[in-house]
């Protein structure tokens, strides 16, 4: 099993996008989260049945510091911000440099997505206004993470975000597992033989 964390500002549509994930609905009523949610997931990834946990967290300030726990427990994180508000996308770095100290902490690197949702909203913004899939891609290159556009009002790339970071989190946890488990046969040093007693 593997845990997923989603992470992002308030608003941003995290919710919706575990409920499209889940159960292939979207409803426009979902109030704020309040602390941590989780869902179970199963998806096929790489031909192999794979079990996702995927935890919801509160996006408002007085919950940070209960998200920035989860990221050390996490295997891989879903970092949403809404194409039609710069704002949360602005709030993109702090949430990035939190991921990469909750890395460091734990000594292993925290795969990462960063998602731009409410794609459905663009056609209904002013030129120029909102947030552009350019400006997602070269943030997301610049932090070395995987970048998609989602919208979990109509479906978009919702699954597709997750089994990207799924497959991008099995080769990571592969790789450490892989470095952990290697056997040391070099032999050690022996001491220096001692033939006489002061």
């Amino acid at each position: 099993m593997y845990r997923l964390l989603l992470a992002g500002d308030g608003g941003t549509g995290k919710s919706s996008f575990l409920l499209r994930l889940c159960t292939n609905e979207f409803r426009g009523d979902i109030s704020s989260t309040l602390g941590v949610d989780f869902q179970i997931k199963q998806l096929l990834v790489d031909g192999e049945q794979t079990t996702l946990q995927i935890w919801d967290t509160a996006g408002q300030e007085r919950y940070r510091s209960i998200t920035h726990s989860y990221f050390r427990k996490a295997h891989g994180v879903l970092l949403l911000y809404d194409i039609s508000s710069p704002s949360s996308f602005l709030s993109v770095r702090q949430w990035i440099e939190d991921i990469k100290v909750a890395g460091r902490a734990t000594a292993r690197p925290l795969p990462l997505i960063l998602v731009g949702n409410k794609t459905d909203l663009r056609a209904g913004l002013p030129l120029a206004a909102g947030v552009s899939s350019t400006q997602g891609q070269q943030l997301a290159m610049a932090h070395g993470s995987l970048f998609c556009e989602t919208s979990a009002k109509d479906g978009t790339n919702v699954v597709e975000a997750v089994l990207h970071l799924a497959r991008e989190v099995k080769r990571t946890v592969g790789q450490s597992e892989d470095h952990s488990t290697r056997l040391d046969l070099s032999i050690p040093p022996r001491a220096a033989p001692r033939c006489c007693w002061t």
